[in-house]
């Protein structure tokens, strides 16, 4: 029969209607020839899996198929297709037909993937591409592209482990990948480690229940083994700590579990739930980099000064890796937290810029604002991912990059005693996480905030240094607004100073001002006494607004 003009759809089906109780004779070949080469070539599969592949496409659009329905479709004993086992398999790990195992009978099935069909229909060859060089996200894509297919008992449990071993093998480039392979888990344990991190990922689910896990054993008897080492506890997963009890109300849930935080920190940081992309795992984007800070010379009292130049020094990373493995030597803690408090505008914000720029040291800015959430549990696993990334920043970072709680007012006042309303609760919660984290923090942790006043004593011994940046003496005023107005003599510098209690933010507000005027109406017109103007301005606004200061913080 010849095969011009037609596609390859037309030529399986040829090939399918004339299998139909051909017993696969020498006739049957000889007939359709020049279908079954037009399909072997096309799909690069040999002309026994032509054959296999045609009557399983025209039978698989409603059922799965075992083996003897394709004897009974040829009208031949059960044994002759067994000859053809490895044709079969050829199929499956082509990727051209999917394989499932019953749960009931245990009988392998199979049918041809949708992804096939539509190939088929629009006259294209079908060539798996193995899933190597995927961004983090898109291997977790992959991952639960698989799952759902064994879910949904479109594959064998054999088939899905293969799978997933192939995707781990061709992405070592991944942390995640390389991580997972180092644990060196057999190919049962590594279906469920996989299973429950895709929960996690994909569905944010914390809890997984033991009768999910059994799509991913070999069997009910595999099953009941597994789910029996978890309830005691003694699974491999969890002696390795990646997996553990959850918790209800205080009390241990031994049929649900759930991954560590552990082993969240260090496996899946950087991979954003619901499966939206954080590209390919580069984390950089969390931090602000010191090199894109602007030089800004900030001028405070002399004790300020002091304090500032000391932790500068001991910021240096010379000094502070020297001065981290002194203080592990002697059993003390290595972590650094500072407090700087004050009246706003005071430069305490500018000044944890300035010293990440001297000190080569990024950024890790945190919004109090996303921190706190509405929903109950939220907030507190929240905090707990902000140091969860920090630490994991700390890792992989040459130089520690600094941890910055901005006004932090929010969440470092005073805790509740007796707290009963849930917000107080939730309050108490984070504080005591904050409490515990910085007691274990390997790196450099800056707050600022406006009111010391409601700091909790806890807090105050958390913290190794406290600067109080007081508003400017006359020395510094007179400094800053030389440095903001340089055409300013001292004697106009000095009348500023002395007439007006400006924080530098407020000065840095009316220069601002004063740029504005020179843009609008020319330079010729920024005498002192339209200066004065401006500080007069700035007073009223002040008292208007029940003196909120506006400026750098």
């Amino acid at each position: 029969m010849s095969t011009k003009r037609m596609n390859l759809l037309e030529c399986i089906e040829v090939i399918a209607d004339k299998a139909e109780n051909s017993h696969l004779s020498d006739e049957f070949f000889n007939e359709v020839e020049g279908q079954i080469g037009y399909v072997s070539r096309k799909l690069g599969i040999n002309r026994i899996q032509a054959v296999v592949l045609a009557m399983m496409v025209n039978r698989s659009f409603d059922t799965r198929i075992e083996l003897n329905d394709l004897s009974d479709y040829l009208n031949c004993k059960y044994i002759k297709m067994l000859k053809y086992s490895a044709d079969v398999e050829g199929l499956v790990k082509s990727h051209l037909i999917a394989c499932t195992r019953g749960r009931g009978d245990g009988n392998l099935t199979y049918r041809v993937p949708p992804v096939v069909i539509e190939h088929l229909k629009n006259n294209k060859s079908y060539k798996y591409e193995l899933p190597k060089n995927l961004t983090i996200n898109e291997f977790f894509g992959k991952l639960n592209e698989y799952i759902d297919c064994r879910v949904n008992e479109e594959c064998s449990i054999e088939g899905f482990q293969n799978d997933v071993v192939e995707l781990i093998e061709n992405n070592l480039h991944l942390d995640f990948a390389s991580r997972t392979k180092a644990l060196e888990l057999d190919v049962n344990n590594l279906a469920l480690f996989l299973f429950v991190c895709d929960a996690f990922i994909q569905n944010r689910e914390e809890n997984v229940r033991q009768q999910d896990l059994a799509d991913m054993c070999c069997n009910k008897y595999h099953f009941k083994s597994v789910c029996n080492l978890l309830m005691e506890g003694k699974h491999c997963l969890q002696k390795l700590n990646l997996i553990e009890f959850c918790n209800e109300d205080g009390m241990v849930n031994r049929e649900e579990y759930k991954l560590t935080e552990d082993t969240k920190r260090t496996f899946l940081f950087g991979v954003k739930a619901g499966g939206s992309d954080n590209s390919s795992g580069n984390f950089s984007s969390l931090l602000m980099d010191c090199r894109s800070l602007s030089a800004k010379e900030l001028f405070y009292n002399r004790r300020v000064t002091d304090s500032i130049n000391q932790l500068a020094g001991l910021l240096e990373q010379n000094n502070f890796s020297d001065i981290c493995g002194r203080l592990k030597e002697k059993g003390l803690r290595s972590g650094f937290a500072c407090l700087f408090y004050g009246a706003p505008g005071t430069g305490k914000t500018e000044t944890v810029y300035q010293l990440a720029r001297r000190t080569g040291r990024n950024i890790m800015r945190v919004n109090i604002s996303e921190i706190k959430s509405s929903w109950v549990g939220e907030s507190e696993k929240n905090i707990k991912n902000v140091f969860n990334k920090y630490r994991y920043l700390v890792e992989r970072s040459e130089v520690a990059p600094i941890l910055l709680f901005n006004e932090a007012d929010a969440i470092l006042g005073k805790r509740m005693e007796g707290a009963e309303r849930a917000v107080d609760r939730m309050e108490n919660s984070i504080q005591n996480i904050i409490l515990q984290e910085i007691e274990n923090m390997e790196g450099i942790l800056i707050a600022t905030t406006n009111i010391a006043g409601n700091l909790d004593k806890a807090f105050e011994r958390r913290f190794l240094y406290k600067i109080e940046f007081e508003r400017p003496d006359i020395q510094a005023k007179c400094a800053i607004w030389k440095s903001m107005i340089p055409e300013l003599n001292e004697d106009e510098a000095e009348c500023l100073a002395l007439r007006y209690d400006f924080s530098g933010g407020q000065i840095e507000n009316i220069c601002r001002k004063r740029t504005i005027d020179s843009i609008l109406w020319g330079s010729e017109n920024l005498d002192f006494e339209k200066l004065k103007e401006h500080c007069e301005s700035e007073i009223m606004h002040i008292g208007k607004t029940e003196r909120r200061k506006i400026g750098f913080r």
